[in-house]
């Protein structure tokens, strides 16, 4: 947990969670706002999901987050309205960082949000910044994390871009969210098992080698797999703006068939990317940056020789930012 920032935005003070992980208040990082509790009968299984800080004063209020590496971090911010003032109106808002949008927050009265980001910062700190933008709907935030990250993660992204994280699966699994510890880097996977797939689970429950993004282990050895020897399609749904995607997936053999071959060519909006033939135990990713307009769609289709149907273990969608501006921003403009 090296350089981790993680402030449980509304606590009263600073603690340890059950792993071990600390958890700051707000108190170093931003001097305005008003710490609340959500009702009690909203409380939420993710702890620091209980207590948020509400900006009722001015227009924009920021955190300022230190970023001591010049490197790559995730930054992630989470919210959960949880009724606190009992009006049963959650708000929308906007999330800036840097000068910059990062996205119009909109949340509910049924589940939290997220937004998360992988973003080179530019100097010692990072500016946070929550922007009212409907009259007498307040800014709130329940949780804000920043996790550095190796610099060899993620070659294929453009530092002088912030990258929005759309989805994140782990196919073949049904049940948990994973994050820290299963991913050392603490990002979050959604389990997935699209319509018309089978689940399944490897026969080894470690990876002997990994791709340079280091997905968790157990993540990987679940994953979905086309019935009989059909096509795998995945569809992803974005705005109907075009929009610069970039597309990380992984693949193992789940298990040793010496007498079987699994091939596969994978497409990304009709293009043909290359042809994947999974290895047992190793984890291999394929990438691809692309334009898209609305939907982003993805195929796996097996090749002539193939005799195992195609296979996939988890995804990473991104869609880049704007150009960034290079600015520090005030709290009043």
């Amino acid at each position: 947990t090296w350089d981790w920032v993680r402030i449980d935005c509304g606590s009263d003070t600073s603690y340890k969670d059950s792993n071990g992980d600390t958890w700051d208040s707000d108190d170093d990082y931003i001097k305005t706002g008003d710490n609340k509790q959500v009702a009690s009968t909203s409380s939420s299984d993710i702890e620091q999901l209980n207590t948020l800080r509400v900006f009722s004063e001015q227009n924009k209020n920021c955190y300022t987050i230190p970023t001591p590496t010049s490197t790559r971090y995730i930054m992630r911010a989470m919210f959960w309205y949880g009724n606190y003032d009992g009006h049963s109106k959650p708000p929308t808002f906007d999330l800036e960082f840097d000068g910059n949008k990062w996205a119009t927050v909109v949340t509910n009265t049924t589940s939290f949000t997220y937004y998360e980001m992988i973003y080179a910062t530019k100097g010692d700190s990072i500016s946070i910044c929550l922007a009212r933008t409907q009259d007498q709907e307040f800014p709130f935030i329940s949780r804000l994390e920043s996790l550095p990250l190796p610099d060899d993660m993620y070659p294929q992204m453009r530092r002088d871009m912030a990258w929005f994280i759309s989805y994140r699966y782990n196919y073949g699994a049904d049940d948990r969210i994973l994050g820290y510890p299963d991913d050392q880097y603490n990002r979050i996977w959604e389990p997935q098992i699209p319509p018309g797939l089978d689940s399944l689970t490897a026969n080894f429950t470690s990876l002997d080698e990994t791709s340079v993004n280091a997905p968790p282990d157990s993540a990987i050895i679940k994953a979905v797999e086309a019935s009989a020897m059909d096509t795998i399609n995945l569809s992803f749904g974005f705005d109907n703006v075009s929009h610069l995607d970039h597309v990380e997936m992984y693949f193992t053999e789940p298990f040793l068939e010496t007498s079987e071959t699994r091939s596969f060519n994978v497409t990304v909006n009709r293009s043909f990317v290359n042809t994947t033939i999974p290895e047992y135990q190793i984890c291999t990713s394929v990438w691809a940056n692309l334009q898209s307009v609305g939907t982003l769609d993805i195929q796996l289709v097996p090749t002539e020789d193939s005799t195992l149907a195609p296979i996939i273990s988890a995804i990473e969608v991104y869609t880049v930012s704007q150009p960034l501006v290079i600015a520090t921003t005030s709290q009043n403009d």
